[in-house]
């Protein structure tokens, strides 16, 4: 579609990645957690090809996933998930792509430039609804078996809130089901998604989004796909997101609990995690959000979201990855390892956690003006927050300025930094062209 920004100008020839920049080859160790943060290949992917379908500026990426170990030795290479993202911003888009197959380890994405006087590709439907004189916009995507539904929403969810119905028509929201995995290892759960990162975009001044689960698929026991439905409502046309700073995150006045566990282990859980609490977070209120059977006897799952006196949500969480035991020692253990890891977020000193961190980098990437997130003590982030900073850079030109904050006795060896920059001012599409 049709889009301007205030600060970029896509270049004619494609732009070329790399798909093993910053991604760190670890053993195949399941219980290594290095994997989970380190390995950053696919969000190369997603953030590049989000950004191509937005500013219009073709890419082609090389030795993707290129330090992956696959089945039988094989490299990485593009997995349904991936496949699912790309395909689905190229039809979007009206972009061509080249080399999109299975474990492929190249691909290119190169959308179309199209003057305003053409027609633009709507991709949503229209459904009439009884007594609204709006019709319903939806979309449907189906990634295949349990691929991470919040991945591929990481791709498709910035394209989505700029490019919304045209000037002078009603912003009517878009409904999107996807079809997919909500609760799988090494990406975002569903409940992480709908808890932490939904309230900070609102927050940061995003239209809100609202999530209905209406099936979940794990990654754990029989693999099933879920379902959900997205109401995502667009930016209004013709409108910027202005630049936005998290810092300061103020001290720690709740926190939020998830468990979804098997039936014979919520009451153990509910106990553990009272007790726990109790011994641990004296005078702040602990509220148990979500308490649901898992369905499986070998699926458990656990959030814990720490939130702030001045608005902010650090979280972390686990999907039980190890046999099983005792259901009352699979509950003292999940808690007490989740809640350490929140603890150590905490003591980083920042607005974010380093899950959310990296998935924040985009929209500072669109924003008009400048944006600034402190991590705190996490200081560059996770490689998969400077990947995005580097596709961002190499993508959409944005340069990033280190920002220190001076310790103790303005001691600069104990300075922590932190990233800024002018993002490229995306306008949401105005909708000239459509029929």
């Amino acid at each position: 579609m049709p889009q301007t920004t205030t600060n970029f100008a896509p270049a004619r020839d494609p732009v070329s990645l790399d798909g093993r920049t910053l991604e760190v080859l670890y053993p195949n160790d399941r219980y290594q957690i290095s994997i989970l943060l380190e390995c950053s290949g696919g969000q190369l992917l997603r953030t590049a090809a989000g950004l191509s379908s937005l500013l219009e500026q073709p890419i082609e990426i090389h030795d993707v996933r290129g330090n992956r170990e696959g089945k039988k030795g094989k490299k990485g290479g593009l997995r349904a998930q991936h496949i699912a993202c790309l395909t689905t911003l190229a039809k979007w888009s009206c972009s061509n792509t080249g080399h999109l197959r299975n474990e492929s380890t190249q691909v290119s994405f190169l959308p179309r430039k199209r003057k305003a006087s053409q027609v633009s590709y709507r991709y949503w439907t229209e459904r009439d609804v009884p007594g609204n004189p709006s019709p319903k916009r939806t979309a449907t995507i189906e990634i295949g078996g349990v691929g991470s539904i919040m991945l591929l929403l990481q791709a498709v969810l910035p394209y989505i809130l700029y490019n919304g119905p045209k000037s002078g028509e009603d912003p009517t929201p878009l409904h999107l089901t996807v079809m997919g995995g909500t609760h799988v290892s090494k990406a975002p759960t569903l409940d992480y998604f709908s808890q932490v990162f939904v309230p900070t975009l609102k927050n940061l001044g995003y239209p809100e989004i609202t999530v209905r689960e209406i099936k979940k698929g794990w990654g754990t026991g029989p693999t099933i796909p879920g379902e959900i439905e997205v109401v995502i409502p667009s930016i209004p046309a013709g409108t910027t997101i202005p630049g936005f700073t998290m810092q300061e995150p103020g001290e720690i006045v709740g926190y939020d609990v998830t468990f979804v566990v098997p039936e014979d282990a919520r009451r153990s859980f509910r106990e553990t995690l009272n007790v726990w609490f109790e011994d641990r977070a004296q005078g702040v209120d602990m509220n148990i959000v979500k308490d649901e059977d898992s369905g499986h006897g070998t699926r458990f799952y656990l959030l814990m979201v720490a939130k702030t006196r001045n608005g902010y949500r650090i979280a972390r969480d686990w999907i039980w990855d190890r046999k099983k035991r005792d259901v009352h020692q699979v509950a003292h253990d999940m808690t007490r390892k989740v809640w350490g890891w929140v603890q150590e977020e905490i003591e980083h000193g920042g607005c974010v956690d380093h899950y959310l961190q990296d998935q924040l980098v985009i929209y500072q990437v669109l924003a008009e003006g400048q944006s600034l997130v402190d991590g705190g003590a996490l200081g560059e982030g996770s490689l998969h927050t400077q990947t995005v900073r580097w596709v961002g850079s190499e993508v959409a030109d944005v340069k990033w300025e280190t920002v220190l904050e001076m310790g103790e006795d303005d001691d600069e060896s104990r300075a922590r930094a932190m990233y800024r920059c002018t993002g490229v001012g995306l306008v949401s599409s105005t909708g000239e062209g459509w029929d």
